[in-house]
């Protein structure tokens, strides 16, 4: 179905002037950036708040240096750092606007109408922001867990994302995890000139097995079953001892545990949540509250850049076409509410014919 009809933002239009927005979107990384361009392509006045210093979500913090292949469209694959830099362009160039360290607070509901629609309230940890639709795509996991005993030393040799490049360069370094990320992070490093002690607490490591067996083929030394007890400054070094009692010296220290849910965000948001703690989202994208839409990460079992893009587009465009013709999903949801309902009503009776007659 083609888009209805679309006004282009004017180039001299005064955002800080407007009084509410058409659409605020939470989370500046794929799926936000994506619904972002979605959004002001189609003449919304779109605004996107993000709780870190600069846009790219976690390809931007967590890949920034590592090639992703699986992008379609760059053969040679693309750094997190360099894909992010080109959608955010795309997305400047769009009209859409950006607030950066603002956390999300809260969506509240108001009594304020725009063409008789009720809008809603984004509240951030700077601001406020009225808007007819918010879409959230702020990523399920997005705080790297910390481990205690290291994080109790305070240092900035201990990193919870892959360090710049010139960090590690001839240095030995200790990887702490045993997933895709600390394998990747373990290549990194050995790749350039590093040398790579790798602490899993699994027997057998999580990752890609791969990945793993670049690892071992240049040269990383894998401690498996194994979990960092203690850790202590050495000079400008930093000592680890092992639970079996073995001892590493690093001149850092790359920590790759995994993240902390965002669920507790979620339940303050009032959303319904999935039992993994997901928010649970219809086959529009909407959430439990109407208007409030979730994308990516947030309710997602394939954690994919490609797949982030397509459902920010896709909640972009319902959302469009419900500000720019109302009926039009409420009436395509009915539509395909009675035709679930007849499917389970024939499904039903298909069961009861199947029965054996007492």
């Amino acid at each position: 179905m083609a888009d209805f009809a679309v006004t282009p933002l004017a180039d001299d239009l005064d955002f800080d002037a407007l009084a509410s927005w058409d659409v605020v979107i939470i989370g500046a990384g794929p799926a936000g950036l994506a619904a972002g361009l979605t959004t002001a392509h189609r003449g919304l006045t779109t605004l996107i708040v993000e709780a870190k210093d600069r846009p790219g979500g976690q390809p931007s913090f967590l890949y920034a240096h590592k090639r992703i292949v699986d992008i379609p469209g760059f053969p040679d694959g693309i750094t997190g750092e360099e894909l992010s830099s080109r959608v955010y362009r795309q997305a400047v160039d769009a009209f859409v606007q950006f607030r950066f360290q603002e956390e999300l607070v809260g969506i509240e509901d108001t009594d304020e109408v725009v063409k008789n629609e009720p809008l809603k309230r984004v509240v951030t940890s700077h601001g406020a922001y009225l808007c007819r639709k918010a879409i959230i795509g702020v990523g399920l996991l997005h705080f790297p867990r910390k481990l205690l005993t290291l994080d109790a030393l305070q240092s900035k040799k201990v990193h919870y994302k892959v360090p710049n490049i010139g960090d590690y360069e001839d240095h030995d370094v200790v990887v702490v995890g045993g997933g895709d990320s600390a394998l990747d992070a373990a290549v990194m490093v050995l790749e350039r000139g590093g040398r790579v002690h790798l602490v899993a607490r699994e027997e057998t490591l999580v990752g890609k097995a791969e990945t793993l067996a670049r690892v071992r083929a240049s040269g990383g030394i894998i401690h498996a079953s194994a979990e960092v007890k203690a850790a202590e400054f050495a000079g400008d070094r930093i000592a680890l001892t092992l639970g079996d009692g073995s001892d590493l010296a690093a001149d850092l220290v790359i920590v790759q545990i995994g993240f902390l849910s965002a669920e507790d965000t979620f339940e303050r948001l009032d959303l319904r949540l999935n039992d993994d703690g997901s928010i649970a989202i219809d086959p529009y994208f909407e959430t439990s509250r109407k208007g409030v839409f979730a994308v990516g990460d947030v309710h997602g079992d394939i954690k994919l850049i490609t797949v982030a893009w397509a459902e920010g587009i896709q909640a972009a465009i319902y959302a469009f076409k419900e500000i720019t013709s109302p009926y039009w999903l409420n009436e395509k949801r009915l539509r395909d509410h009675k035709i679930t309902m007849i499917g389970e009503k024939i499904t039903e009776a298909a069961a009861r014919q199947g029965k054996p007659r007492r």
